[in-house]
């Protein structure tokens, strides 16, 4: 029986994707029309090598590509076939090589588009930054399987602090991972590099920053241009609490009490595993007050924009923001840290006449000696004084009075 061709027809075809119900229908000589659960209908060339082998090849998907031009094409590939050609592994090779092409800029596109959300807020933000500053500039010209290990050596080598190239070479080395996962190229050349070779041994750790009020003066009065109200407010709550990032940021609503002006962090978000009582002066109630109206309907004082539904923001996502505007010079100050922000605090407070025993509790910092002096439930007046001259200081510095003379009847 000879082969049956040119089988189909248009209202046919229109009336099995009107009808919605998946179909696999031939045109003759391996042309087949199919129609998917979810409406997709496509063009497919089924044809055999050596009578055994099945070889499949999608064409294009109905109706833009029409019946008369899938059987052309059809036609084009049936002479390949018959001339010892396979269609569909060409396709392959193309596409594989077509990837072979990818620069290091598609590939962070890519990355970004695939794996950058299912980030935690703060990790994205850094990695964004580490690819704009850094990975884009020096390599994103290049073939993702060009690039090699003595290209990511060039670009740590070019960097100038040491846990800065520990953080771009983790970057890398994702992004890399990243291109192995999708077969762009066999080994990740970021593999096996060590940056105590390229660097020399990590640094001991950096001596602290105290901000002096020049340089909280110019960043209390750019922080909110520059990163926007929120993350400003969060760093003025920062300063003028003198916690840890950790303990703001995990805050709940629930834990202020902005009648009495009171904060109690709870001992699962210290360091120390030490709760301690904040006494809130006017300055710091209006901050924080502000902060939960930003807040909407989560329990957190700071709800998380990208993490997962009913969490925190992330630990480290205003320090990444505030690491930006410094890697930009946007502030005319030292380069500082979340840990500065603490000595910076402890040192003004010493120079506003508060107590090293005061000062150290502000920080709550667990010193021999005073255990148990203290109840961490308890409203100390001392501290809330303390507290209390420090948030002035910090708003006189925002608003340029940075000539403040120490306050000697503080001496908590």
């Amino acid at each position: 029986m000879p082969k049956q061709l040119h089988v189909l027809d248009d209202i046919q075809l229109r009336a099995w994707i009107s009808r919605g119900e998946p179909v696999a229908k031939s045109d003759g000589d391996g042309l087949t029309f199919t129609l998917s659960k979810t409406g997709t209908a496509s063009w497919i060339l089924r044809y055999r090598l050596g009578g055994n082998i099945r070889r499949e090849l999608t064409l294009g998907n109905y109706p833009d590509m029409s019946l008369a031009a899938a059987r052309r094409l059809a036609r084009q590939h049936r002479v390949k076939i018959d001339g010892g050609g396979d269609p569909a592994r060409e396709k392959r090779i193309k596409k594989a090589r077509a990837a072979a092409d990818w620069t290091v800029n598609l590939l962070i596109d890519d990355y970004q588009e695939k794996i950058m959300p299912s980030l935690a807020a703060g990790s994205a933000a850094a990695r964004k930054r580490h690819f704009k500053k850094c990975i884009r500039p020096t390599l994103g010209a290049l073939s993702v399987s060009a690039v090699t290990a003595a290209d990511i050596v060039l670009m740590i080598e070019r960097v100038r602090s040491w846990s800065m190239a520990e953080q771009i070479l983790c970057s890398a080395s994702r992004l890399f991972h990243h291109a192995v996962g999708r077969r762009l190229i066999n080994a990740n050349p970021s593999a096996g590099i060590s940056l105590d070779a390229i660097k020399g041994a990590k640094p001991p750790p950096r001596k602290r920053v105290m901000l002096t009020a020049e340089e909280l003066h110019d960043i209390l009065s750019k922080i909110d241009h520059a990163a926007g109200r929120k993350y400003g407010l969060m760093f003025r709550c920062l300063l003028g609490t003198c916690v840890r990032t950790a303990e703001l940021v995990k805050s709940k609503k629930d834990d202020f009490d902005l009648d009495k002006g009171t904060w109690w962090v709870a001992p699962e978000n210290v360091k120390t595993r030490h709760g301690m009582l904040i006494p809130l002066g006017p300055d710091l109630i209006e901050w924080i007050q502000e902060l939960m109206d930003m807040s909407g309907d989560s329990e957190y004082l700071l709800p998380g924009m990208y993490t997962r539904e009913g969490s925190h923001m992330g630990v480290t996502t205003l320090w990444d923001v505030v690491s930006g505007l410094q890697d930009d010079h946007v502030f005319d100050a030292r380069y500082f840290t979340p840990h500065d922000t603490r000595s910076t605090a402890k040192g003004h407070m010493r120079n506003l006449g508060v107590s090293n025993e005061i000062s150290e509790l502000a920080l709550n910092h667990k010193r021999r000696g005073i255990e148990g002096i203290y109840d961490v439930r308890e409203d100390v007046p001392e501290l809330r004084v303390a507290l209390q001259l420090w948030s002035d200081f910090l708003v006189r510095c925002e608003r340029g009075i940075t000539n403040v003379a120490p306050i000697t009847s503080a001496g908590a």
